[in-house]
């Protein structure tokens, strides 16, 4: 079935000359999770911003563990291009458009799911307003059939997996954003107190180095 839908997209759909190159260079942003990583960093860069940039540095953080080291390595399915006889144009098309395979195994598909991941957390924040974020994970899955290199139950799978870890990674921030608030406020005092102290000019007894501590 899966073979039928791959063969019934390069049929209908890889005559298209500038759409191949768009899935292609579209497909491209997320071949490391850049564009989730962009997003992140910049997130970061504002105040307003930064609980978000954080909340997604975990989930992306947990994404790439989850996905990557745990899930593609058990399941261990082979790519839709290296089955030839089900796909006897997929090296041409491969050669004609230069695009570069991924070797790794590919469920479930690591560009859906970092790309969703991100798109998870920022609706978590942001809810409408991250609408683009999920159009632009939505098409990244679509190349990554489109291209071949991917099932749709890779695809459907990096969609379920990104979202989890997007809401897993949220909670874990926020459940380590409660502990630090929790711990600050318990030691705040002696925090202010010790700050206070090392402001008070001394002549000796103590030196500057300990009274960065004490």
């Amino acid at each position: 079935m899966e073979f039928e839908i791959l063969n019934w997209v390069h049929a209908t759909f890889h005559g298209q000359e500038w759409l191949n190159y768009f899935m292609k260079y579209f497909s491209m942003l997320a071949a490391h999770g850049e564009i989730s990583i962009a997003c992140c960093l910049v997130l970061l860069i504002f105040k307003k911003t930064r609980r978000c940039g954080l909340a997604m540095a975990v989930a992306l953080v947990l994404d790439f563990v989850v996905v990557n080291l745990i899930l593609k390595n058990a399941i261990a399915r082979e790519r839709p291009w290296t089955h030839t006889a089900e796909l006897p144009w997929a090296e041409e098309f491969y050669s004609q458009y230069g695009i570069e395979l991924s070797l790794d195994y590919c469920f479930p598909s690591g560009h859906t799911a970092v790309t969703f991941c991100a798109a998870a957390v920022l609706v978590i924040f942001y809810r409408a307003k991250a609408a683009p974020a999920v159009v632009i994970a939505f098409i990244i899955g679509l190349s990554r059939i489109y291209l071949a290199e991917h099932f749709p139950t890779d695809v459907l799978g990096g969609v379920v997996f990104g979202c989890l870890c997007g809401v897993a990674g949220y909670y874990l921030y926020r459940l380590f954003e409660r502990l630090v608030l929790s711990w600050y406020g318990k030691n705040k005092y002696k925090l202010k107190a010790r700050a206070f102290r090392t402001n008070i000019p001394r002549s000796g007894g103590r030196s500057k180095f300990l009274s960065l501590f004490i």
